[in-house]
């Protein structure tokens, strides 16, 4: 039976015991500083000090270990008068659940607060950085990690939208209060914790929060070894479906039940696998992005040196050979690899969504076998309805090769609705629609969007309007340094008729051919633009060998 103790705390804590800031009192409670600072709200024992010129707060251990209590007796107290009124204890149920102390699966389950109805149905979530307690820096990957997998979880379920870790993962360096984020994000409700790792337990304490008025509805601590991780993130993922009010169907709980024991060694080298490969996109320059995804590699190869069976790192290490691609090594290079490890995660895991969508833009983009990648796509989109690239990518196939260009639009909107701060990351919509020769449509998408400048310059050259074409591309070409987009810079440049500044951006391109990978089709179609039939052959043939696409 529960006895409401916090986490950790001490039975006979002396009410001097004094905790002196919101950090403190927030570790003491094991939640987030948010989620301390919004509990004061339902009376959080918490002193101020008005007389400093920023006015500070502090709490005794005492006064909140008897605010945790207090809930669990008044639970009690209802619990015995459940023979008596049956009916009154289902209504309270229904609105506030039932704070207990579970041992599910070997792991612990521990409600936190009462459970509230939202003013409204949550048909959408986004997963806010989960807080890394241990207040070591190495540790972040860990937290980040639990984060990735959580997000992956909660988008089995249908019934929810589940928002991008690309878009989520800015409010880490830049917190913002709850109604501002689910207004930008477009959600009816966010999630937010901490994860707290020592030695071979793990705990991960989440908090469910009305995004409209930042109402706290459910909160749950969960804990259990290093070696059932995955089961309890599991667990999480079930629980908030609860907390949201959604009946998970069969297949959705089979996907979220049953899953294996991991090496830790291995489970840790896959979580440092995805930092790096996840956090590749808030690199400055094209090299340290390079450098971030060949760590990725290196740590999946790790994993599965430690654990030849583990799907995840295969899938992980799939999608670092991917983007490897085209901008930092030859696509014959990388890409047969990024088949090979997709294949083996598939089979090993055939429920794994990324693994389907990175086997599809392998199929879509090198083998060119349009039926597989259309079969892939889709099975990654049922498995995972809330997966930014795979709709993206199955927008690219709807809208190059199956000819269904509204289709293909619908489904890329689908892309940018899940992944709203930085959708470009999953197919830009400018491009395509310049691909297409839609190239007033590619302005207004590419201001949209973020200024996609080299889309801009291009279309206004389409157009003939080389003023504005210059002005963007002037713009563009100080914002990178990657030869695919600076060779397509130097396209707008020669069709907007300044041949010279074309050539200058090739010849430096040129340059960077003699120490990494450069993109011999992009090359190949500027100098044909130029005229310069003898170097576009010259590229076309690299393009060729290297099987560009």
């Amino acid at each position: 039976m529960a006895t409401g103790n916090l986490p950790g705390q001490s039975t006979h804590s002396p009410s001097g015991d004094r905790l002196n800031s919101w950090k403190e009192i927030a570790a003491y409670l094991k939640c987030s500083e948010r989620t301390a600072r919004r509990w004061e709200e339902e009376s959080l024992p918490i002193h101020r000090l008005p007389h400093k010129s920023r006015a500070g707060v502090y709490a005794y251990r005492g006064e909140l270990d008897a605010w945790w209590n207090d809930g669990h007796a008044r639970l009690a107290e209802m619990d015995r008068d459940q023979a008596q009124h049956p009916r009154r204890l289902a209504q309270w149920i229904a609105v506030t659940g039932v704070v207990a102390v579970l041992l599910v699966g070997g792991y612990l389950v521990r409600a936190r607060l009462t459970r509230g109805f939202p003013s409204a149905p949550i048909h959408s979530v986004a997963v806010l950085p989960l807080q890394n307690l241990s207040h070591d820096p190495q540790q972040e990957y860990f937290a980040d990690g639990i984060t990735d997998a959580l997000i992956t979880d909660l988008a089995k379920i249908h019934a929810l939208r589940v928002i991008s870790r690309n878009s989520t993962m800015q409010y880490k360096s830049n917190p913002k209060p709850v109604p501002e984020i689910g207004q930008e994000l477009n959600v009816d409700a966010l999630i937010e914790g901490t994860v707290l790792r020592s030695s071979d337990r793990v705990r991960i304490a989440v908090q469910l929060v009305e995004a409209q008025n930042g109402r706290h509805l459910w909160a749950e601590t969960f804990e259990g070894n290093l070696r059932d991780i995955l089961s309890l993130q599991d667990e999480v993922a079930k629980e908030i479906a609860g907390g949201v009010r959604i009946t998970l169907t069969t297949q959705e709980l089979t996907g979220l039940s049953g899953a294996r024991s991991v090496d830790p060694a291995a489970h840790q080298a896959y979580l440092r696998g995805i930092y790096e490969l996840h956090g590749m996109t808030a690199e400055r320059t094209e090299a340290l992005k390079s450098k971030s995804l060949e760590r990725a590699v290196g740590y999946f190869k790790q994993a599965l040196a430690d654990d030849p069976n583990n799907a995840l790192a295969y899938s992980g290490l799939a999608d670092a050979y991917y983007d490897l691609s085209t901008d930092y090594r030859a696509p014959l290079q990388v890409m047969p690899l990024a088949k090979a490890a997709a294949t083996k995660a598939i089979e090993l895991d055939d429920t794994l969504a990324e693994a389907h969508a990175s086997l599809a833009y392998v199929d879509f983009s090198f083998d060119w076998d349009w039926s597989r990648a259309e079969s892939e796509f889709r099975k990654a989109l049922e498995l995972d309805p809330s997966l930014p690239r795979a709709h993206a990518g199955y927008a690219e196939y709807l809208m190059f090769v199956g000819h269904r260009t509204d289709e293909g639009l619908q489904e890329l909107h689908r892309a940018y609705a899940l992944d709203p701060l930085l959708p470009a990351s999953h197919g830009d919509l400018a491009w395509f629609l310049f691909l297409m020769r839609r190239y007033k449509e590619s302005i207004e998408a590419a201001r949209s969007v973020g200024n996609d400048d080299h889309v801009m310059a291009l279309s206004y050259a389409e157009l003939g309007q080389s003023k504005q074409a210059l002005a963007a591309a002037d713009r563009a070409v100080k914002s990178t340094q990657g030869p695919v987009i600076l060779s397509q810079i130097a396209a707008a440049y020669a069709l907007a008729g300044r041949k010279d500044r074309a050539r200058t951006l090739l010849h430096g391109i040129e340059g960077q051919a003699q120490e990494r990978y450069v993109c011999g089709f992009n090359m190949a179609s500027a100098y044909a633009l130029l005229g310069d039939k003898e170097q576009a052959f010259v590229w076309l043939e690299r393009a060729y060998r290297d099987r560009s696409d």
